[in-house]
């Protein structure tokens, strides 16, 4: 096969995975959608092995991250290994998660549900170990736009990339059907399992509440909008649900100055991208790379 030849075969196959136009209408309509298969077996298996190499080495409250900057820890073993973890920027510290975050199908998919060159907002590193009804371990529905007020942007996204099958008893991720259209996005409650208790809180104007589970076999990959509310039920099987959430966000994305009772709004993001006069800048290379080009994306379509 010529060199020619080769990158048709890979533009045709990269073509094949990507949404259709009624996919992206239904995304935006919805608020979520699921991929075909975007990773393999093997690459799965490796994120499995490389992140509990970096469970096992997390030895204190903060890791280091790059520019000579740290970040403390939502989860590290201290804890106890039988809790839900969510550990923020494992993507800079564990090549193989980066590996599923600059894998260029993941990047042309978000740009064209959000129409825009896509960037690394920030990642989660999830970890849901098995529970049952006396101790259950979900979590609570939120919206990721709620925790993201500095942000500009009213259109960034999620990609959760589960790295087993995906059903219900695992505790796989749900959407709130078209409640990024509600008059409320601002759900702030992922660590809640009172999943009945927060659903009474919604306001959808009117509209049904439509709750839908992604049932995904390994290599799926979900896509959400920032003001889609989702959540996910305990685990009920005998093993832990793996997953990376990777939050992505637009190029045009900016940071805002916004403030809450008079009390100025942050994010991890501010403290880590600042410059030397200390103003954050949400694409900084290191921290905000870009994964996708819009562009590249509908050459292919």
């Amino acid at each position: 096969m010529s060199h020619r030849e080769k990158i048709s075969s890979e533009e045709t196959e990269l073509a094949a995975l990507l949404p259709s136009p009624e996919d992206i209408a239904r995304y935006h309509q919805t608020g979520y959608y699921i991929s075909k298969k975007l990773y393999s077996i093997d690459e799965l298996d490796s994120a499995i092995a490389a992140s509990e190499r970096y469970y096992a080495g997390l030895t204190k409250r903060e890791i280091a991250l790059p520019n000579n900057r740290t970040y403390p820890l939502a989860w590290y073993p201290e804890d106890g290994v039988d809790c839900l973890r969510k550990n923020d920027f494992s993507t800079l510290v564990v090549p193989e998660l980066d590996a599923l975050l600059r894998k260029p199908i993941l990047g042309l998919i978000a740009a064209l549900l959000c129409g825009d060159d896509v960037r690394l907002w920030h990642d989660q590193l999830l970890y849901k170990p098995p529970s049952n009804d006396d101790a259950p371990q979900s979590v609570g529905w939120h919206t990721d736009y709620g925790y993201w007020r500095t942000c500009s942007s009213d259109s960034m996204l999620t990609a959760w990339v589960p790295f087993t099958d995906m059903d219900e008893s695992i505790g796989t991720i749900a959407f709130v059907e078209g409640s990024m259209h509600w008059p409320e996005n601002n759900h702030l409650n992922f660590f809640s399992s009172d999943l009945s208790g927060l659903e009474k809180q919604f306001n959808s104007g009117g509209s049904p509440v439509v709750k839908v589970p992604a049932i995904l076999q390994r290599g799926q990959v979900t896509f959400h909008h920032s003001k889609t509310i989702h959540g996910s039920g305990p685990n009920y099987t005998q093993n832990p649900r793996r997953s990376i959430a990777l939050h992505l966000q637009p190029a045009s994305n900016q940071y805002r100055e916004i403030y809450d009772n008079d009390q100025l709004v942050s994010h991890p993001n501010d403290r880590l991208t600042a410059d030397k006069q200390g103003h954050p800048n949400y694409a900084d290379p290191t921290y905000c790379p870009v994964v996708g080009r819009i562009g590249e994306a509908r050459d292919l379509q």
